[in-house]
């Protein structure tokens, strides 16, 4: 007896035990309520075969130590071969009838007082299960089938569900798993399954030839003719079609070579294949009833007329073997897995960015802030005008954003008139580093540390897409030499940037283009659509501004797709980018790498070349000055005047310029010997002002080209004409050249005559020759002047002999 009490466990109904011996497996159906026995059913019988055991005895058999060839094993309940996660679920309207109707059979029976008396083998349980069956107006048979599975498979409504699951399907499956179910042989079908067609004689039966005509079918109409698909009858189809018409000619089959070997085709004579089904419209795919009528001229057409020119005027399919629109769709249906379809109906591209299942969230490998940074470009939806002349318009501008994958805070921006390229990246990475504070204060604004408190660059790099800004190789290469930040690229059409800083570019922008002017619509390629360009009224500084204020409004509005930090929203603290990347900074560390503004310059700026001059270093037009220039290159420019200084300059401004001074690195700005100082424009500007100039003066020099043109002809006809005059001359004069003698007494007379054809007076020299006595002669006092002659005078004289021939 202290035996028994010592191995004895309480035995519950519905568990599993294994008969060592013969492998049986039996359910527990009956234990306990007064009850000293405990009765078993055989899990696995096709008959309701049971068998009853003194429960002190079942638990002794049953015990671990015990070594009897008659031991049971426990089996757990998650071998259980009718457990409800091994059973096959089907929801169809009549599995759900068929399983409550087997239910409502049954519950009689099971609420029955003497339903243990059903459990042993014996004319008591017949006389039992036939009162019942007679109640629920079944059979016997029925009703001992419910009694078994109702024993064997858990003692639960769930355990006498129907098996109309398996209707419809092509390969019949058990009702649970782990069953050995034999192989079921596919079904002949006399006519076409389902509803009364209209023309029974003429539709096509399923079988497994026409299920390969099918996959065919489908695989181009999956691939829109993409791969070396042809069609073709399979031999035991077209002996069947034979049977039905013997001597039958099929137009649509593929002609067959009779020869055992054919040659193969040459390269350039094979059919091309065609685009793929992720570049192709809806327009260019074949559709269901396409493939369906291929394939009836395939398999059907067994007459066809062409006239003199080959158009085919007459066809005629055979009445039999008929293949509709429904059958196709049908075992697309059924056949095709769902993602594959969604692939075929939308493309690769959307599938990837709306379709695809989700396999886990943004923030599951990131550690704290600073972790990883994801950085990306668009152009902005709003023109700017020119900060030199605001009549101007000089496009819309690009704006880089800087966003830290964990907090969601922006940490950098950046907006120029360039097209997107690494020199824009660079001055993003110098807005990161810069302290914010600084940063607004360039723009007007004022802020504290705690509004915008991030600065330094990410411990584990950026995060990018494949852009050709973020493909630059060698200069990311000395990024990651000089500031040890690398960075990784999406794999293409990967929509890992779509959901986290891309939608940014759309949410952040939006809280100011309510107010601004010159935003552009989602229309703006339309046709007859506003002329958005003509309202621009902002500069790329002021757009820069207003960016800064909706940042400082984005940084600090709550995050509304959930995930707040437990801790951070028991605090008290609103879920906000602000308050995440302090709670991180504080509770997680961060994982920022500092560096210095001067040292991102050094790393990032572009290089090229200046020119030394005496007005200064000369760079794209532009002088500038520095104490090494003043000491060194401004007094070498003209004996080394070609020989170029490396530098380093702002990619997106003017002002300043980065060159090697003496032993050190320094900042050059502009000199004052510049014409017209670029100041804070951009390059871009700048250079716009520039060419703008030089179109203009090109213009300007086309325009006079032919007024220059008849200048040359006229000044070339007058020299001819004056040369011809002066030919003429000597020739009367009987010289071969002018007379170059006496040019100063010949330039005198010229200017005489050239003074009194002005009314001025004759030219009187200084020799004292006779001067005109003009208007004194008439004044009361007059007395002429004689001439004082000086014969030795050689020069008085040539003159006095001159103005006598003259």
């Amino acid at each position: 007896m202290a035996d028994r009490a010592r191995s004895f466990r309480a035995v519950a109904r519905n568990d599993l035990f294994e008969e060592a011996a013969t492998g049986k497996l039996y359910r527990v159906v009956d234990t306990g309520g007064g009850e000293v026995d405990t009765v078993l059913c055989d899990v696995r019988s096709s008959r309701t075969e049971t068998i009853c055991l003194l429960t002190w005895e079942l638990c002794r058999r049953a015990a671990p130590d015990y070594a009897g060839e008659d031991r049971f094993i426990e089996v757990e309940r998650k071998r259980d071969p009718y457990d409800a996660f091994r059973k096959i679920q089907c929801d169809t309207d009549g599995h759900v009838w068929q399983s409550d109707e087997n239910w409502r059979h049954i519950a009689s029976l099971v609420g029955d007082p003497e339903f243990r008396n059903t459990l042993f083998y014996g004319p008591q349980r017949k006389a039992i299960l036939e009162r019942h069956a007679a109640e629920a107006n079944i059979s016997l048979t029925t009703m001992r089938r419910l009694h078994r599975w109702y024993l064997q498979r858990g003692m639960s409504p769930a355990a006498v569900s129907s098996t109309l699951f398996r209707c419809g399907r092509k390969v019949q499956l058990a009702s649970f798993r782990g069953e050995n179910v034999p192989e079921c042989r596919e079904r002949t079908y006399a006519k076409r399954p389902g509803r009364k067609p209209f023309h029974p004689d003429q539709d096509a039966c399923p079988s497994a030839l026409l299920r390969c005509l099918f996959e065919q079918y489908i695989d181009l109409y999956l691939t829109c003719r993409e791969g070396p698909w042809q069609v073709d009858i399979p031999p035991e189809l077209m002996e069947e079609i034979q049977r039905s018409k013997p001597g039958v000619k099929l137009y649509g089959a593929r002609k067959r070579s009779r020869k055992a070997g054919g040659r193969a085709m040459p390269a350039d004579a094979r059919r091309k294949r065609s685009r793929s089904v992720g570049r192709v419209g809806n327009r260019k795919r074949i559709t269901m009833e396409m493939c369906v009528d291929h394939l009836n001229y395939v398999c059907r057409c067994t007459r066809q007329v062409q006239d003199a020119t080959g158009q085919i005027v007459d066809l005629e399919l055979a009445p039999f073997g008929e293949v509709t629109v429904r059958q196709f769709q049908h075992h697309y249906l059924t056949n095709v897995p769902l993602p594959v379809r969604i692939r075929r109906r939308v493309g690769e591209r959307q599938y990837a960015l709306s379709y695809r299942p989700k396999r886990g969230h943004a923030l599951q490998h990131s550690m704290g802030p600073g972790t990883q940074y994801l950085i990306d470009a668009t152009t902005a939806d709003v023109y700017v005008v020119s900060r030199l002349k605001r009549t101007v318009v000089v496009g819309r501008p690009t704006i880089y954003l800087c966003m830290d994958l964990f907090s969601r805070l922006i940490v950098g921006l950046h907006v120029t008139l360039e097209p997107p390229s690494f020199e824009g990246v660079a001055l993003v990475l110098e807005s990161i580093v810069t302290p914010k504070v600084e940063l607004c204060a360039r723009y007007g604004i004022t802020i504290t540390r705690d509004q915008w408190s991030c600065e330094g660059l990410p411990g584990n790099g950026f995060l990018a897409d494949h852009g050709s800004d973020y493909m630059k190789a060698a200069a990311w290469g000395a990024v990651n030499r000089h500031l040890g930040v690398p960075i990784s690229n999406a794999r293409a059409r990967d929509p890992t940037m779509r959901g986290l800083s891309e939608r940014r570019f759309g949410s952040v922008p939006s809280q100011f283009q309510r107010a601004a002017f010159g935003v552009v619509e989602k229309d703006v390629a339309t046709r007859c659509a506003p002329r958005y360009a003509w309202d621009a009224v902002h500069t790329a500084t002021e757009i820069t501004k207003k960016m800064i204020r909706a940042i400082l409004r984005h940084n600090d509005t709550p995050i509304t797709h959930g995930g707040a930090i437990p801790d951070s929203v028991f605090d008290g603290d609103a879920d906000t980018p602000v308050n995440r990347w302090n709670w991180g900074i504080a509770n997680l560390g961060g994982s920022l790498v500092s560096r210095s503004v001067d040292e991102v310059r050094l790393a990032t700026w572009p290089q090229g070349l200046a020119r030394p001059t005496d007005k200064g270093l000369l760079w794209n037009g532009a002088y500038y000055t520095s104490p090494y220039i003043q000491s060194t290159l401004i007094h070498v420019w003209h004996k080394h005047g070609k020989d170029e200084v490396p530098i380093q300059y702002h990619p997106d401004s003017m002002s300043t310029l980065l060159l090697k001074g003496d032993d050190y690195l320094e900042y050059a700005v502009q000199y004052g010997t510049n014409a017209v100082s670029p100041g804070d424009a951009s390059l871009k500007e700048w250079n716009q002002y520039r060419w703008r100039a030089r179109r203009n003066n090109a213009e300007k020099r086309r325009a006079t080209q032919p007024q220059r043109i008849m200048d040359q002809l006229n000044n070339a006809e007058e020299g001819r004409k004056a040369w011809r005059e002066r030919q003429k001359a000597l020739g009367e004069a009987g010289r071969r050249h002018p007379k170059t003698t006496d040019m100063r007494d010949a330039r005198a007379a010229e200017v005489a005559l050239e003074r009194e054809s002005r009314g001025i007076g004759v030219f009187v020299a200084k020799s004292g020759a006779a001067r005109p006595q003009e208007h004194h002669q008439d004044l009361p006092n007059f007395k002429p002047r004689k001439p004082v002659a000086k014969p030795d005078d050689a020069r008085a004289l040539m003159r006095r002999r001159t103005f006598e021939k003259l």
